[in-house]
């Protein structure tokens, strides 16, 4: 039998309708932060391990990840106690606080949503959940009540002495005649006519028998996933991007492994890959070289000023209030730093010219600021008093922190 039979879907409106009537329900135990992946596994009968890490390889993703995580805190209720009379937990919405806090942590995390593989994340997720719920929208939901064709005959009341087969009418004698008596079916030899009127024995249901877990889905994720990856790097892309890629075939197998009950493997591959795809993302294309720890350099004339400066991690401190740049000298410099910040200090009255980047944090650079994902910010500023003073150039760049001009 189909999925669409079993679950009673039709079209994506009808899927999608049902998907808001049945949608999961946070429990009050066993969710981590929110309950949503435990609630997602409860509901369509998934391990919630592997939901928590789909929802750690949407966040690589630009973050799309950590909207569809706020969404469902949002969307989904709440498992509350069962009402009087009743075993059944209650679906508790959320409370007016909370949705008031989650709506303000979505507006500005949905504008971080800018790049491309953002938006297929976000894609990605909402269709993998749409999938899941077409397939298996039938678990996790409690059985409807019965239809009067279905709802059970009242008892035909016998007389004393008189047993009949469950759901049979009873034969009424004729008068001055002795009802006529029927052993049941586990006693056919009539040894125990006392217990007649006991009802018939259930037989056991036999236990759905156990599918496989199919290992072979680890395996050939891995290899293909090793592949790709390969195949990247040998086209000529990034390490991350490399990386990502293997990464997004590791999700796939995951993903496959929810339906096809296999896959377990596959996330003590995907936390290292990840771990190491998110590290290279922000070291700058040419890589990083250089000390390690904090640094302040202080020069007192433009001799001393290095041509370029970096630092494998740690803090850069370039402090050139007090350089002296004589009317139409320029002095170029620049910094790098792979893990820290980058602090300039310029003279008040000099021009400036500076590139400030930061693969992943906030730059402020003068007078003008962004932060983020590869944020960046070049600017020309000559100063309260106009053109004149010198010109300095500075090109900042940092993989992981924060880059910041300022004069004075």
């Amino acid at each position: 039998m189909n999925s669409t039979k079993r679950t009673g879907l039709g079209g994506v409106e009808d899927t999608l309708r049902n998907f808001w009537e049945t949608r999961p329900v946070r429990p009050l135990a066993g969710g981590k932060v929110g309950g949503v992946a435990a609630a997602i596994g409860v509901r369509y009968g998934i391990d919630p391990i592997l939901v928590r890490v789909a929802f750690v390889l949407a966040a690589l993703y630009g973050g799309a990840g950590l909207v569809l995580y706020l969404l469902g805190w949002l969307l989904f209720p709440k498992e509350g106690d069962p009402a009087p009379g009743s075993a059944e937990p209650t679906r508790q919405p959320t409370s007016t606080a909370l949705a008031v806090v989650l709506v303000v942590l979505l507006v500005p995390v949905v504008f971080w949503l800018t790049s491309s593989p953002s938006i297929i994340g976000l894609a990605l997720g909402l269709g993998a959940l749409y999938l899941v719920h077409r397939n298996y929208g039938d678990r996790g939901v409690a059985p409807a009540a019965p239809t009067p064709a279905d709802a059970p005959q009242p008892t035909v009341p016998v007389t004393d002495n008189t047993w009949v087969y469950p759901g049979s009418a009873a034969v009424t004698a004729p008068p001055n005649e002795t009802p006529q008596q029927t052993p049941p079916a586990w006693d056919p030899l009539g040894a125990a006519p006392f217990a007649w009127d006991l009802p018939e024995p259930n037989e056991p249901e036999e236990p759905e028998p156990q599918r496989p877990r199919r290992r072979w889905i680890s395996f050939a994720t891995l290899g293909l996933a090793a592949f790709f990856g390969g195949l990247a790097a040998t086209l000529g892309a990034r390490p991350d991007i490399a990386l990502a890629i293997a990464l997004g075939v590791l999700g796939l197998g995951m993903i496959a492994g929810a339906f096809l009950r296999g896959g377990r493997g596959l996330i003590g591959a995907a936390i290292p890959v990840g771990a190491l795809a998110m590290l290279l993302a922000v070291v700058p294309p040419d890589g990083i070289t250089g000390g390690l720890g904090n640094e302040e350099i202080t020069p007192s004339s433009i001799e001393q000023v290095q041509p370029h400066y970096q630092r494998s991690a740690g803090s850069l401190v370039l402090n050139m209030q007090d350089l002296r740049i004589a009317d139409g000298q320029e002095l170029r410099t620049g910094a790098k730093v792979g893990f820290g910040d980058i602090l300039v200090r310029v003279p008040p009255k000099v021009d400036v010219t500076a590139r400030c980047a930061a693969e992943i944090g906030g730059v402020q650079c003068l007078r003008d600021s962004a932060d983020g994902r590869r944020a960046e910010r070049s600017v020309v500023d000559q100063g309260d008093d106009g053109p004149g003073g010198g010109n300095l150039v500075l090109d900042l760049t940092v993989g992981a922190g924060n880059v910041e001009v300022i004069r004075g």
